[in-house]
């Protein structure tokens, strides 16, 4: 049988590690049912979220970026945030859930224990929106008004301050208006005046929190 050389050896010993990296990464981080068993009894559970960047409108040619974060009167994030937290402490039956109000700036951060100093004990749920934009469907050759679908996809976890261990790391939502979801739509006038895209947004974060929450019950091996 022919020996690898050391350098071999420790390449393929890299590629392994690497590899194991990658496809903790690509699978994430379910809630252990320890975990899960000692969450009521944590000091607190800081729920963070992360600003929004202003919405993507795709082949947009009306209403600009800014404006419309404006006419949504609040942060996406900080929405489904709310909502999340609404549903998971029913869910769970945790009182020691702590939403903080002022959004966090970005980028996300790769590590919870920067929160400690802050914090100092506990568990911080963090959430972030990684996906808001409008797309035109189809323009009425009547009035010449666009209609546009809204998209939202927000991502969360949950870590541990004192050490920045993650506990749950799998947490994702997604609502699609271009998939037959009419509730998700609206005209493109309405991007910036009237009531309809806050009464999406809301829509959107109802279904976002359903999904975390019922995402954050799968329990894991």
């Amino acid at each position: 049988m022919k020996l690898q050389s050391p350098n071999t050896q420790t390449r393929c010993a890299f590629l392994l590690v690497a590899g194991a990296l990658l496809c903790a990464c690509v699978q994430g981080v379910r809630l252990s049912d320890d975990d899960r068993a000692h969450l009521a009894g944590q000091p607190a559970i800081h729920v963070l979220h992360y600003e929004t960047p202003l919405p993507r409108i795709k082949a947009g040619d009306g209403a600009a970026p800014a404006a419309v974060r404006r006419h949504a009167a609040a942060d996406p994030a900080a929405l489904i945030a709310q909502g999340f937290s609404r549903l998971l402490g029913k869910k769970e039956k945790l009182k020691n859930l702590r939403v903080e109000a002022r959004a966090l700036p970005r980028p996300v951060a790769n590590d919870a224990s920067r929160y400690r100093d802050k914090y100092r004990r506990g568990l911080v749920l963090e959430l972030w929106v990684n996906e808001w934009s409008f797309a035109p469907l189809h323009e009425d050759t009547k009035t010449y008004t666009k209609t546009y679908a809204m998209t939202l996809g927000a991502r969360s976890r949950l870590a541990r301050v004192e050490d920045g261990r993650v506990l749950w790391s799998t947490g994702g939502c997604n609502v699609d208006g271009n998939h037959s979801n009419r509730e998700l739509r609206l005209a493109g006038t309405e991007l910036t005046s009237g009531t309809k895209l806050r009464k999406l947004l809301a829509a959107a974060r109802d279904e976002c929190a359903r999904q975390l929450v019922r995402n954050f019950g799968v329990h894991g091996s």
